[in-house]
């Protein structure tokens, strides 16, 4: 068979990589963000049909199933947000996803597939339901819309077909070579047809989506049938009598289905409204989420019976601040620049975006997590996710979050339409800062971006396609400062300007350092505490239970599960370091993610779950042994201990930009993680834990220099002549 020995086109590989076995589901299908509230299967002649319903609560929002070449994982961009507002039922067709895929022409016709919608509706119990129809899924809905009138609410038509008659001899000669590229060179046709799906700049997620995990779960024979089954259909007649709300969404440069064929859903259905996508291709549920997803919800949604208006000089000064939940270490820093930000505007209220572990932190320390964060994804569970044996290819973690970043920013957006804030402050809230600059008509208010990297580069010596998307993500980047630049009321860059990598975005494209040093405010490092108050090591040991003649070694990994591999590697060292130094004693800090029991017990080792301000323990230490991140890594060449960090293998940010702060820093103690054995492992760490250490001092005054340039831009008077 073709599909077996395929020829796979360049700019696939490059986008999507080595294709999995053919008919490979992704894991987890449908959706990372949100399960299932319920889901089976019916059955028709002896054809099994997947659904599912996603939320518990609301008015039933049903998408009819998806066109063969596709199945339910394209809407993960949407379903998991509209399930907080709607019961969203969802399907396979066959031929895809989690459905039979029938051997013959015969089990595939528009007939076949309206009726396993309607099953799947019988099956969940749907009276009544406002329905979406996506490409020529379209069809089914307006088709439901028309013999089941009471059943229909409203109806949407996404990119959507009306007639497949293919009456011009033109296209029906396109149609026929088309099924024959499917049967005759599947990656091909599927490289061919997502491509013209997807045709918007900076499109290689979607397109690798739509290629690896919706087409490639299907095969070339398959979706031939399946399209075979939607051929020679026309609903022309059908829209005329369809008498619910209708909207139409289509983008003017969608070249799949022309946007005449959404111009005559809209002429045809009385009333309908429709909504044109200047600039958009055929998908715009899987290019662009954000756009689709609102405007789905504020069709459909009915408006709240209750709303408040506050009138503007009653509302108390109020900042968002979003924090990243990878690990601990902003969320710390955060808190350093907010309560510097009090302290110099008292009356300014501050309120927490951010989700566990960093929640959990903040709450300890008496601050206000905003409710509506029980509703965000969780970074640090999806980076989790990625992560092999302390090795985190850190751009494809990031590159896979698309789902999670949608999420969270629809609640972020629901939240700044709710509520006023006076400012934004988000710390590496890429969801915020992507899907602005991707719809900045949302912004509402003064925005402030904080990171303390740029740049994703690549690690893996002759990956191409790594080198291929880490450019394009940063040319996406680029040219979304340079297009909006109003979008970043200011950009803060936490550290110096020989903290940023001398190294290029990417081929033709500037040079890291240059072009944050034309984009960025420098403030140095941000410390989430003075290092003179943490001086007294005597002191910090009787606060926290160390012995003051015991030798203290703490090994920590951060907030998440990825380091640990690295602790029990260590944990495997304390043996043969005690051995050496009897007083040693050991703490392995596992994190809240971590089981204690998965670790030994010995005297002299304690595994502790989590440690409220680490850095105080750090700071009495003879020895740290830590990942390779930042934050940490920083906190102990201010508090001058000796350490070794570990960075994650493949992860550009430990690797490149925070090794290359370490040795500005003069603080040279890099070690990989696969280079020592237990043994060379226990004999490093002893011989660092005695050698002296000559770090250049780190900035105190971080935090102060970020809390005024984000309140300047609060303040708004810079421009004023005094």
């Amino acid at each position: 068979m073709a599909d077996t020995s395929p020829h796979i086109p360049k700019r696939l590989a490059l986008v999507a990589g080595e294709l999995p076995a053919p008919g490979t589901l992704p894991e987890p299908y449908p959706y990372e963000t949100v399960e299932p509230h319920r889901q089976g299967f019916v059955e028709r002649d002896g054809v099994r049909t997947w659904y599912g319903q996603f939320g518990e609560s609301g008015p039933w929002l049903a998408f009819a199933p998806i066109y063969q070449i596709a199945n339910t994982y394209l809407l993960r961009g949407v379903v998991p947000w509209l399930s907080q507002h709607f019961r969203v039922a969802v399907m396979d067709l066959r031929g895809n996803g989690r459905s039979d895929r029938p051997a013959t022409q015969a089990g595939y016709s528009f007939d076949h597939y309206y009726a396993d919608f309607v099953a799947v509706l019988d099956a969940l119990d749907i009276d009544r339901t406002a329905v979406v129809g996506i490409s020529a899924t379209a069809m089914t809905a307006i088709r439901l819309a028309h013999e089941q009138p009471q059943r229909v609410s409203h109806l949407i038509s996404a990119g959507g077909w009306v007639n497949m008659r293919m009456e011009d001899p033109a296209m029906h000669e396109a149609a026929q070579q088309a099924l024959l590229k499917m049967r005759g060179n599947w990656p091909a046709f599927l490289d061919g047809f997502f491509g013209a799906a997807f045709n918007e700049p900076h499109s290689t997620k979607p397109l690798e989506d739509a290629v690896v995990r919706n087409g490639w779960v299907s095969s070339g024979d398959t979706v031939a049938m399946g399209r075979t089954g939607w051929l020679g259909n026309d609903v022309r007649e059908l829209a005329k009598g369809v008498r619910c709300p209708t909207l139409v969404i289509h983008g003017d440069n969608d070249r799949i289905a022309p946007l005449s064929q959404g111009e005559t859903v809209a002429s045809l259905v009385p009333g309908a409204r429709m909504l044109k996508i200047e600039g958009g291709g055929h998908l715009l549920a899987g290019r662009d989420p954000i756009a689709f997803a609102r405007a789905v919800r504020d069709f459909v949604g009915a408006a709240p019976t209750h709303a408040t208006w506050v009138r503007g000089m009653a509302r108390k000064r109020k900042a968002l601040f979003i924090s990243s939940a990878i690990g601990l270490g902003h969320v710390q820093r955060d808190l350093a620049i907010a309560r510097e930000m009090r302290a110099q505007q008292p009356d300014l209220q501050i309120d927490w975006f951010t989700v566990q572990p960093a929640s959990t932190y903040l709450e300890r320390e008496g601050e206000r997590v905003h409710p509506i964060c029980k509703r965000l994804g969780n970074e640090s569970r999806h980076f989790e996710s990625q992560a092999g044996e302390h090795d985190l290819q850190a751009f494809f973690a990031l590159r896979t979050m698309d789902e999670v970043m949608a999420l969270n920013f629809l609640v972020f957006a629901e939240l700044m339409k709710a509520e006023h804030y006076d400012i934004v402050i988000g710390d590496e809230s890429w969801e915020v800062d992507y899907h602005y600059h991707e719809n900045p008509e949302l912004k509402r208010q003064p925005f402030v971006f904080l990171t303390d990297f740029v740049g994703c580069l690549p690690m893996e010596e002759g990956n191409e396609r790594e080198a291929f998307l880490c450019a394009d993500r940063n040319a996406d980047d680029i040219e979304h400062v340079a297009r909006y630049p109003w979008i970043r009321d200011r950009a803060i860059f936490v550290g110096n300007e020989d903290d940023v990598p001398d190294l290029p975005f990417g081929p033709g494209l500037p040079d890291i350092r240059d072009w944050t040093k034309r984009n960025f405010a420098f403030t140095g490092y941000a410390l989430p505490f003075d290092p003179k108050s943490l001086a007294d090591t005597d002191a910090l040991r009787a606060r926290h239970g160390y012995a003051r003649d015991e030798k203290l070694v703490i090994a920590a990994v951060g907030g998440t599960s990825v380091g640990g591999s690295l602790l029990h590697r260590i944990a495997q060292t304390f043996p043969l370091m005690k051995k050496q130094v009897p007083e040693l004693r050991m703490v392995l800090v596992a994190g809240p993610r971590l089981p204690r029991d998965a670790f030994p017990t010995m005297d002299g080792l304690d595994v502790l779950p989590y440690v409220h301000k680490l850095f105080e323990h750090l700071a009495c230490s003879d020895l740290a042994l830590v990942q390779g991140g930042l934050s940490t890594c920083m906190e102990l060449v201010a508090t001058r201990r000796p350490f070794l960090r570990f960075p994650l293998e493949r992860h550009f940010e430990q690797c490149i930009h925070v090794t290359n702060r370490m040795r500005n820093y003069c603080a040279e103690c890099t070690v990989r993680f696969s280079d020592l054995t237990v043994r060379e492992l226990a004999d490093k760490a002893l011989q660092t834990m005695h050698a002296p250490v000559s770090y250049k001092p780190v900035e105190t005054d971080g935090a102060a220099r970020a809390a005024r340039h984000i309140l300047a831009v609060m303040e708004n008077r810079e421009w004023a002549a005094a």
